[in-house]
């Protein structure tokens, strides 16, 4: 009969990676159920061996750099899942049904300054650029909370695809628009690109809170116990 590791075994495997820098739960349940079936192949071969000598052999097996190749493996496997499933959740504001809403925020934009008369449409893209940090700021706000019951550091939510370089560059952006537009003769076509361009910005911040949202689902299907 195979030998098993009892519970307390188990808890010291998830203390030996955290002495070892796996500081991310989702990658110690990982490792530590590769250890465990590892140690007790060899514990079921080698009778007289400790628990100690096993999990001291196993370890050595991960080569001189420990575990630090694993979680870097893991964390680009991640990174680049993420940043496949953020993209995935853009590209559905231009499928049917999510086109339609797309379509109508921006032909709102461009309502807007068909209604000013031109020498405002400056004043118009100031206070729609204002508007549109605002939303970054309360998407950043509400992406945070959203992770307020996850107890434990996890991976899977850590390597997320950072709103915080867009954030950066969209900002960026719109303040060098206005900057190097003239703000009392903005042609309608500098406002319609301007329209169609924090459009697409605006899509992006709600599918990074989509991607968010994704992302606490499958911590918690997976990990409910690095939640509160």
């Amino acid at each position: 009969m195979k030998q098993e590791l009892t519970t307390l075994q188990i808890e010291k495997l998830f203390e030996f990676c955290s002495k070892h820098f796996v500081r991310f739960y989702d990658l110690q349940v990982e490792l530590v159920d590769h250890l465990a079936n590892a140690i007790e192949e060899k514990m079921d071969k080698q009778k007289n061996i400790s628990f100690e000598s096993a999990l001291e052999e196993v370890h050595k097996s991960f080569g001189y750099k420990g575990f630090a190749g694993f979680v870097e493996a893991r964390a680009s496997a991640l990174y680049q899942q993420n940043k496949k499933l953020r993209w995935k959740l853009f590209l559905e504001y231009f499928t049917f049904p999510k086109i339609a809403f797309t379509t109508f925020l921006i032909t709102c934009f461009i309502t807007i300054g068909v209604l000013f008369p031109k020498n405002q449409l400056g004043n118009v893209s100031a206070i729609i650029t204002v508007l549109f940090i605002l939303l970054e700021l309360i998407v950043a706000y509400r992406s945070r909370r959203l992770f307020k019951k996850v107890t434990k550091n996890l991976l899977l939510i850590s390597s997320r695809y950072s709103q915080g370089f867009f954030s950066f560059f969209a900002i960026q952006f719109l303040v060098q628009y206005l900057h190097f537009s003239d703000i009392n003769e903005l042609s309608i076509l500098s406002y319609s690109f301007f329209s169609v361009t924090i459009g697409l910005m605006t899509i992006t911040n709600l599918s990074y809170y989509e991607l968010c949202k994704k992302l606490l689902k499958v911590s918690y299907e997976q990990y409910p116990q690095a939640f509160a």
